[in-house]
């Protein structure tokens, strides 16, 4: 990583991240060599009787789930599958052509399945899954798929600007599709991940969706961005409506006037962050943010979406909460759009988060999504606060 090492972890360490950067390489294999070497790769380790360690497919009804290319959803899993264990799910390239985050996935899973004797309380403990390619299609082609208002994917045309999010002539971004109200309107694959995780994985106690913005243009405003956290679905309509009208810190004298008022009791919140400062999911998100920023990691610095503010055509999308950390708002909100982790969230109730990292060095990125999945299950398995 450019000659940096990071940081020592508070107590013992969960994931390793020196020996994680061999699974870049990975993704230099063609599909069906990757998952023959990930079988192969498990197949030499050992870990304690009593844990589950596997890779599993995803199914359908009628057997296992493949892709019009003829591939198949790998889905890692590590721990205890007994009720009462918590239950986390990871997931990447939900746009194919991320690809990046797969190896972030796999560098956490043999991680964990190498320590697994040291690391047995915590495993037995929870259940873990993680989904490293879930468009295996888009994956191949590097491209990001896109589903029609009858169910239909494609990956052509590859749609690639700021505002790829939107109907593009009745095509949507397969994130936005996995939220569509109606079943009947999902993808064929979207509805057997989902139908996959809610039967291997539930109740779920956290789903989180890794991501990296490889847009056109995106170098020209995210360049070293950092990693930033978005948080789905947690509030009540009556809290968003008051978070919207609550103050955002930006510059020196917002930042000031903040420092004081925290000192000082007011009876109604000035700022969002003092409205959630004892708000559990935010305090979780805080906690998994402040992990990551404390390993020597660059946080999402709110000056980015400030700068872009300035210019006649955006439109803001997130309501940003803490340096950081991101609620997906205004932009959502008044279109219904709803995304992967949405689902789950309404489905289970479970805590819902996406990371975007941006325009970085690969070795950076990687990092980033490992503290992020590192933090997570300290602050949701452990309990652990940063």
């Amino acid at each position: 990583m450019n000659g940096r090492v990071i940081a020592d972890c508070p107590d013992q360490e969960l994931i390793s991240y020196s020996s994680a950067l061999e699974y870049l390489n990975w993704l230099d294999f063609e599909y069906p060599q990757l998952l023959e070497k990930i079988q192969q790769r498990l197949n030499e380790l050992e870990w304690p009787s009593n844990l589950v360690v596997r890779i599993s497919f995803v199914e359908e009804v009628n057997g296992p789930f493949v892709t019009p290319l003829g591939n198949r959803i790998p889905v890692l899993e590590i721990g205890n599958p007994s009720p009462g264990s918590k239950r986390l799910v990871f997931e990447a390239t939900c746009h194919g052509g991320e690809r990046l985050h797969s190896a972030t996935l796999l560098a956490a899973f043999f991680s964990l399945v190498q320590n697994a004797w040291r690391l047995q309380a915590l495993l037995e403990s929870s259940f873990i899954g993680f989904l490293p390619i879930v468009d295996p299609d888009g994956w191949v082609k590097e491209t990001r798929a896109y589903v029609d208002r009858s169910g239909e994917e494609i990956h052509n045309p590859v749609v690639v600007n700021l505002r790829h999010i939107r109907n593009m002539f009745g095509w949507e971004d397969a994130n936005a599709a996995f939220g569509r109200k109606l079943e009947s309107i999902r993808s064929r694959r979207a509805k057997a991940v989902q139908q996959y995780v809610l039967k291997r994985f539930n109740p779920l106690r956290v789903f989180s969706s890794l991501h990296e913005t490889v847009m056109l243009g995106s170098e020209l405003f995210y360049k070293n961005a950092g990693v930033m956290i978005l948080l789905h679905d947690y509030f009540t309509q009556e809290e968003k409506d008051l978070l919207a009208r609550l103050r955002y810190p930006l510059g020196m004298f917002q930042r000031s006037e903040l420092f004081l008022r925290k000192r000082f009791s007011f009876r109604f919140p000035k700022y969002r962050e003092e409205f959630l400062s004892h708000h559990p999911f935010f305090a979780k998100a805080l906690s998994i943010r402040n992990f990551i920023k404390k390993q020597g990691l660059t946080i999402f610095q709110d000056k980015f979406e400030a700068a872009l503010k300035e210019l006649p055509f955006y439109v803001e999308r997130d309501l940003p909460l803490a340096e950081g950390i991101y609620l997906p708002g205004p932009f959502f909100w008044k279109t219904g759009i709803t995304l992967a982790p949405d689902f789950f969230q309404k489905m289970t109730g479970c805590c819902g988060r996406t990371i975007e990292t941006f325009t970085q060095s690969r070795e950076t990125r990687l990092m980033q999504g490992l503290a992020f999945v590192d933090a997570t299950l300290r602050v949701e398995v452990r309990g652990e606060h940063f």
